[in-house]
């Protein structure tokens, strides 16, 4: 199970993010980018315990929606493995994915 938790320009997953937890995020509201102060949202990845090839297909739909509301979205406390993962696809240097914490 997830949880995803907004504060302002504050976002903490928990849980697993895995296929089944990225198919009900994309199928609900998830970020509510007009809430952002001064357009930026920092998501906080620490607490994911699974996270597999789904998870990156939800960051990138994330940032795409990011972008298209003016909104600038930064993962940190990206897992190792979750980095592997990025750069296995070649989406590290897309992605605005750091390894430190908020």
């Amino acid at each position: 199970m997830l949880k995803l938790d907004q504060s302002r320009n504050q976002l903490k997953l928990t849980g697993e993010l895995n296929f089944d937890s990225v198919a009900n995020l994309l199928n609900q509201p998830q970020i509510n980018f007009a809430a952002a102060e001064n357009n930026q949202i920092d998501v906080d990845l620490s607490q994911i315990s699974r996270f597999n090839s789904a998870s990156l297909a939800l960051l990138i739909e994330w940032m795409k929606k990011a972008e298209q509301s003016g909104v600038q979205i930064k993962y940190h406390s990206a897992p190792e493995q979750l980095m592997k993962i990025a750069e296995a696809y070649g989406v590290l240097q897309e992605l605005p994915l750091s390894s430190a914490g908020l």
